[in-house]
C-alpha cells in the first residue's frame, strides 16, 4: 500500500485536502461547552408552603409524596429535607435510566398525591437536571444611585425581570436565566382601630368589600344584527389609588377605605437577599443551551451587556464567576502543546537527524491530524468540552511520537544507502506493526474507563473516544501522508545528488556534537557488565513506587493558591433576616481593605435550579475576591477571629469557589453518616433523647468530629378550646385577627401591570408578647375579649430539618474524620453502642460506603486494561512472555513519577493520575518499538547480544526525541504561578519524573530482561 501511495502523491494530497476541508467545516459546526451534555440522573421536587411548620409540612405533604414517589421505576435512592415553609425531595435514578420518562412518571405520581391535598396547597415544582443546567456565569444587577434605595430597588427587580432577564433569554444560546435577590411589593391596609370601633366597622367588612370590588368577569359574545361583539367586564383593582377610593357603607354613612385606614405599598417580607458589597443587588445565573457554542454565548452576552450599560445608565451590570475561563484555559493549553511540541520537535530532530527539511513535516502533520479529528468528532456527535479537549491534549504527544518514529526510520534507511523510494516504503512498513500496537495499548488504558458506571463513566466516554480518534487519525497520517511528503521533499535533491545535511549539520557532525549513540553504547556495556546487581536495583523501584503510593497524601484536586474564597456561615441562633444582614455587613467592613469584591447570599434564595443555595434565614454564603497582596489564609484568620470574638456560637466553613466540574461530582454526604430513627413510633426520637445519643457518641468517638443535628427554637401559640367556649369566640375570627396583627393576613391580590401584588390586612409592628397582651377580639355577642385570655404562649425546641428516605424519617449524624479502611468496623461499634443504651434503629451511609462500588469498578477496569495490554502485545510479538517485560516497566516508571511529585511536595490527585496514564502510554510505546526491532534483527540471523545492542542503537533517537519533546514541553508549567499552570503542575511533574526514569528503563532494563529471557534459547 505504501508503495502505491508514494508514487501517486497528487492523489494522496488531494484526498487529504478534501478531508481537511470537511474537517474545517465540521470544526465550525461543533458545539463548544464546558461539559458534555450528560443527563444527571436526578429529579428534585420542591414543595413550598410559607408559614407551615417543619412537622406539619413533613406529615401532611412530604411523607405521603415520598411514599408515592418510591414507586417510580429505576429509582436508586430517595431523600427528603423538610424545613419551615419548604421542602426538597431528591430522587436519584440508576445511571442509564431514561430521565425524560422518569420525569413524566414523577409528575404523574405528584399529580396523584395532589388530588388528596387541600386546595390552598400549590403544586410542587419538579426539576430534572443535566450538566448543561449548571450556570456558565453570573450577572450582578445593581442600582447606581443610593437615594430612596428600597423603592428604587423594587423598581429594579420589576425592570430586571421584565426586560433584562427576558432579553437574555431571547438569545438563542441561552436556555434559561435563573434569578435571586428579588424584592417584591405588597399592598398593606392598616386599619385605624379607634375610628373603626366608633363607626362599628369590623375587619371582615373590609375583606368582603375587597372581594366584591376585585372581580374579573371575563367576556361575553353579543350579536347585534349582522355584527358580533365581544363585551368584557372588568372590576379588578389596578393600583393603590383604586384601593384607597373603595366605598363601604356603615350605619347609613358612605365612607372610603382611606377614611378608616392607611393604604400603601411596602416591601414584602423577605426570607433572603443577595448583596454586592453592602448593597442589595440581583444575581442572574445564565444557563447555556446544550448544543450552543460557548464562545458564541460569551460574545452575545458581552454585546448585550454593552447595550444595557449604554441604554440604562442608572443600572450597573457586571459579569462574575465566569466558568468559561476553564474552557479557555483548555483551548490555550492545546494551542501551547501544539506550539511547544512542534518547535521542540523541530529543534530536537535537527539536532539528532542533522536535517532542516524533515522537521517541517512534524509541524504539518499535527494540525492535519487535529482537523481530521474534528471531522470524526462531528460524526460521533461529540462536543468540544473540557473532557474531550483534555483527550485531544493527551493525544497531541502521541501524534508527535508517531511522526518522529516514521521519519527517523526512513532517515536511518537512507543513511544505510537505500534509495529514497525504498527507504520510504520499507521504513514505513517496518514500523507499522509497532505503531498500531502502540496506539492500541494506549487506547487499552483509556477505553476500559467507559465501563465505569454513573456520571464518571459518561464523562470518561468523551475522553476515551477523543484519545482514540486522535491516535488513529495520527497513525493514518503518519503511515500515508508523511512518507508521501517525505519523498516529495527529497526527490529533487536525490536527482541532483545534493547532500541531505546543510553546513551547520556537517559542522556538528565534524565536531561530533550530539552523538548520542556513543554515550548509549558506553552506558549499555557498563550496565551489561554489572547486570547481576543492576537487575535487583531496577526491581527495587517497584517496591519504592508501592511505598510512595501508599504513604503519599491523596486528594481529589491539587491545592493551589487562589484569590477567591467562599465563606459559609451558620449563625446557629434564631435570628431574623435583618440581623443576619447586619452581621454579614460587619464581616464585609472588617475585610474591606483586603478584598476587591464581595457577593453575599443571605438567607434562602429564589433560584429555581441552583439547589446548592438552599439556605435558611440564619445562614449566609460570601463569595470574596481578594487583592493580589493578600492570601486566602490571612482572610480566613481575620474572619475566624472576628466571629470567635463577636459570635462564638457561629459555625464557619471556608472553601474555594467550585468549578462546574466540582459541582457535577459534588457529594453531599459526609464520609460516614449514622441515621437514627425511633423504634417506638414511625418517626424520629425526641430532641432530648437525641441530645443524649449525641453526648454518648462524642464521648466514645472524640476525634471523629461528629456534627450535631440542627435544631430550632420557636414559639407555639396554643388556643385554649375551653376559653373559646366560655367567652363565645369564633376560632376562625381569632386566627384571622392574629394573622392581621402579625402582618401575615392576605385578603386579596392587586393586578398591577405585569405583577400580582398581594393585599395584606396589617397591624402595627409589635412584639408577640405585646400583641397578645393588647390585642382584643369581639365575640359573637359583640363584646371585646382579650386575646391573652384565649391563647397560651409556649417556647419549644424541635428539629430544624426533618430528613426522610426509603425507610422513613431519620436524624443524620455525620462523622467527618473516619479511617477510610474501617467504615464497617466503625458501623458495628456505633450499632452495638446504640443497642446497649437506647431503643433506636440505626443505619449507615456516606462516601466511604458509596465509593466502594466505584473502587470495585476501578479494580475491574485495571484488570481489563492490563489484560488488553497483554493480549495486544502478545499478538504483536507472537510471544506469551515478552509482553510481561513491557508490563513490568510500568510500576518502575510510576516510581519515578511519584518520586518527583514527592520531591516538589505534591500529592496524589486527579491531575497526577492523568499524568501517570499519559506517561505510561508514551513510555510503553518506546519499549514496544525496541523489542519489535530486536525481534526483527534476530529473525534476520543476528545473534542475541548483537541484536539487542543494534536494536538499542537504532531506536535510541526516537526514544530520546519522544521523551525530550514531552519533558521540555511541560517544563514551563513548573515555573509559572497562574491558576492554570498550578493546576497542571502535578500532571507535569508525574510525566517528567516518569519519562526521565522510564527512558533509562527502556534503554537498559528492557534489553537486560530480554537477554535473561532468551540467553538459554
Amino acid at each position: 500500500m505504501i508503495k502505491f501511495l508514494i508514487h501517486r502523491p497528487i492523489a494522496v494530497i488531494m484526498t487529504f485536502i478534501a478531508i481537511l476541508l470537511l474537517g474545517a467545516v465540521a470544526a465550525g459546526l461543533l458545539p463548544i461547552s464546558l461539559m458534555p451534555d450528560v443527563d444527571i440522573p436526578e429529579i428534585t421536587v420542591q414543595v413550598e408552603r410559607p408559614g407551615v411548620s417543619v412537622r406539619e409540612l413533613e406529615n401532611t405533604i412530604v411523607r405521603p409524596m415520598r411514599q408515592s414517589l418510591m414507586q417510580v421505576a429505576h429509582l436508586d435512592d430517595i431523600t427528603s429535607e423538610s424545613r419551615e415553609g419548604y421542602a426538597l425531595i431528591r430522587l436519584r435514578f440508576k445511571y442509564g435510566s431514561d430521565i425524560n420518562y422518569a420525569f413524566i412518571d414523577v409528575n404523574e405520581k405528584v399529580d396523584g398525591v395532589m388530588r388528596y391535598m387541600p386546595r390552598e396547597v400549590d403544586r410542587p415544582a419538579i426539576i430534572k437536571a443535566s450538566a448543561t443546567d449548571l450556570p456558565v456565569f453570573y450577572i450582578n444587577v445593581q442600582n447606581k444611585e443610593t437615594v430612596d434605595e428600597t423603592a428604587r430597588f423594587m423598581e429594579l427587580c420589576e425592570f430586571t425581570d421584565a426586560v433584562i432577564k427576558k432579553r437574555l433569554e431571547q438569545l438563542p444560546q441561552v436556555a434559561m436565566v435563573d434569578m435571586t435577590g428579588q424584592l417584591w411589593p405588597e399592598l398593606y391596609i392598616l386599619p385605624d382601630a379607634g375610628r373603626m370601633k366608633s363607626l362599628g366597622i369590623k375587619n371582615g367588612q373590609i375583606e368582603n368589600m375587597l372581594k366584591e370590588n376585585n372581580v374579573t368577569l371575563g367576556s361575553l359574545q353579543v350579536i347585534d344584527g349582522q355584527y358580533q361583539y365581544n363585551i368584557r367586564f372588568s372590576n379588578a383593582l389596578r393600583g393603590v389609588e383604586d384601593v384607597r377610593e373603595l366605598y363601604l357603607k356603615s350605619n347609613g354613612r358612605i365612607l372610603q377605605l382611606k377614611d378608616i385606614s392607611e393604604v400603601g405599598l411596602r416591601p414584602r417580607t423577605r426570607e433572603g437577599l443577595f448583596m454586592q458589597g453592602s448593597r442589595d443587588a440581583l444575581s442572574l445565573a445564565v444557563i447555556k443551551q446544550s448544543d450552543a457554542r460557548m464562545e458564541d454565548l460569551k460574545e452575545e452576552v458581552d454585546k448585550l451587556l454593552e447595550v444595557f450599560n449604554r441604554d440604562f445608565k442608572e443600572v450597573e451590570l457586571s459579569l462574575t464567576r465566569d466558568q468559561t475561563s476553564i474552557l479557555n484555559f483548555a483551548i490555550q493549553n492545546l494551542k501551547q502543546s501544539l506550539l511547544l511540541g512542534g518547535l521542540l520537535a523541530f529543534f530536537l530532530m535537527f539536532l539528532f537527524l542533522k536535517d532542516t527539511r524533515s522537521p517541517w513535516l512534524i509541524g504539518f502533520s499535527i494540525p492535519v491530524s487535529l482537523v481530521i479529528s474534528f471531522l470524526f468528532f462531528h460524526v460521533m456527535h461529540l462536543s468540544l468540552n473540557i473532557i474531550s479537549l483534555s483527550g485531544l491534549i493527551l493525544g497531541v504527544g502521541m501524534m508527535i511520537d508517531n511522526s518522529i518514529i516514521v521519519i527517523d526510520n526512513i532517515t536511518q534507511r537512507m543513511e544505510r544507502g537505500e534509495s529514497l523510494a525504498q527507504s520510504c516504503i520499507q521504513g514505513t512498513n517496518e514500523v507499522i506493526r509497532p505503531l498500531i500496537s502502540s496506539v492500541l495499548t494506549t487506547c487499552a488504558v483509556f477505553l476500559p474507563l467507559i465501563f465505569i458506571s454513573g456520571i464518571s463513566g459518561a464523562l470518561f466516554y468523551d475522553q476515551a473516544v477523543a484519545v482514540a480518534i486522535g491516535l488513529f487519525v495520527s497513525l493514518l497520517v503518519s503511515v500515508t501522508l508523511l512518507p508521501t511528503l517525505y519523498r516529495l521533499f527529497w526527490l529533487r535533491a536525490e536527482r541532483k545528488g545534493k547532500q541531505r545535511q546543510n553546513r551547520v549539520a556537517r559542522w556538528m557532525v565534524k565536531r561530533q556534537l550530539f552523538q548520542a549513540e556513543d554515550v548509549y553504547e558506553k552506558g549499555w556495556h557498563w550496565v551489561f557488565a554489572q547486570r547481576r546487581w543492576m537487575m535487583p536495583v531496577f526491581l527495587v523501584l517497584i517496591v519504592a513506587g508501592g511505598v510512595m503510593a501508599w504513604q503519599m497524601k491523596k486528594e481529589r484536586f491539587p491545592v493551589f493558591e487562589q484569590q477567591e474564597l467562599v465563606v459559609q456561615i451558620d449563625w446557629n441562633e434564631r435570628i431574623h433576616l435583618a440581623e443576619n444582614r447586619n452581621r454579614v455587613d460587619q464581616i464585609i467592613h472588617q475585610v474591606e481593605e483586603q478584598t476587591l469584591s464581595v457577593n453575599a447570599f443571605v438567607g434562602s434564595q429564589q433560584y429555581v435550579l441552583h439547589k446548592g443555595m438552599d439556605l435558611s434565614p440564619t445562614e449566609a454564603v460570601l463569595f470574596i475576591s481578594l487583592k493580589q497582596d493578600y492570601t486566602t489564609n490571612e482572610l480566613e484568620d481575620a474572619i475566624r477571629q472576628q466571629l470567635t470574638a463577636t459570635y462564638p456560637e457561629a459555625k464557619v466553613a471556608f472553601r474555594f469557589p467550585e468549578t462546574i466540574f466540582d459541582r457535577l461530582f459534588a457529594d453531599r454526604e459526609a464520609p460516614f453518616v449514622a441515621k437514627v430513627s425511633s423504634q417506638k413510633v414511625k418517626g424520629v426520637p425526641e430532641v432530648k433523647e437525641m441530645d443524649k445519643v449525641l453526648d454518648v457518641l462524642e464521648q466514645h468517638f472524640p476525634d471523629y468530629e461528629i456534627e450535631p443535628f440542627a435544631r430550632n427554637q420557636y414559639l407555639e401559640v396554643r388556643v385554649q378550646p375551653e376559653q373559646l367556649a366560655l367567652y363565645d369566640v369564633d376560632q376562625k375570627n381569632l386566627f384571622a385577627r392574629l394573622k392581621a396583627a402579625l402582618n401575615e393576613y392576605q385578603i386579596g391580590v392587586l393586578r398591577s401591570r405585569t405583577l400580582y401584588v398581594p393585599i395584606v390586612l396589617s397591624d402595627k409592628v409589635r412584639t408577640i408578647n405585646t400583641i397578645l397582651r393588647d390585642l382584643k377580639i369581639d365575640n359573637r355577642k359583640g363584646k371585646e375579649i382579650s386575646v391573652n385570655q384565649l391563647v397560651q404562649l409556649v417556647r419549644k425546641n424541635n428539629y430544624k430539618i426533618l430528613h426522610g428516605g426509603k425507610d422513613g424519617e431519620y436524624v443524620p449524624l455525620p462523622f467527618f474524620k473516619v479511617d477510610a479502611l474501617s467504615p464497617h468496623y466503625l458501623a458495628n461499634q456505633v450499632r452495638n453502642l446504640m443497642q446497649d443504651r437506647f431503643d433506636l434503629n440505626i443505619s449507615f451511609s456516606g462516601k466511604l460506603f458509596s465509593s466502594r462500588q466505584l473502587l470495585r469498578e476501578l479494580l475491574i477496569v485495571m484488570i481489563i486494561a492490563l489484560a488488553l495490554l497483554y493480549f495486544i502485545l502478545a499478538a504483536q510479538f507472537e510471544s506469551l512472555t515478552q509482553p510481561l517485560i513491557v508490563l513490568l516497566e510500568v510500576p518502575m516508571d510510576i516510581a519515578g513519577a511519584l518520586g518527583l511529585l514527592w520531591l516538589f511536595g505534591g500529592t496524589i490527585n486527579l491531575m497526577a493520575m492523568i499524568g501517570i496514564i499519559v506517561m505510561s502510554g508514551i513510555i510503553i510505546n518506546d519499549s514496544i518499538l525496541k523489542i519489535d526491532t530486536i525481534n526483527q534483527l534476530r529473525r534476520q540471523g543476528m545473534g542475541l547480544k548483537e541484536a539487542i545492542e543494534t536494536g538499542g542503537r537504532r531506536r535510541l533517537k526516537p526514544i530520546l526525541m519522544t521523551s525530550l519533546t514531552t519533558i521540555l514541553a511541560l517544563v514551563p508549567f513548573l515555573f509559572a504561578h497562574d491558576m492554570g499552570s498550578e493546576l497542571q503542575q502535578p500532571l507535569a511533574l508525574t510525566v517528567i519524573g516518569g519519562m526521565t526514569l522510564g527512558t533509562l528503563v527502556s534503554l537498559y532494563f528492557i534489553p537486560l530482561c530480554y537477554y535473561y529471557l532468551y540467553r538459554n534459547r
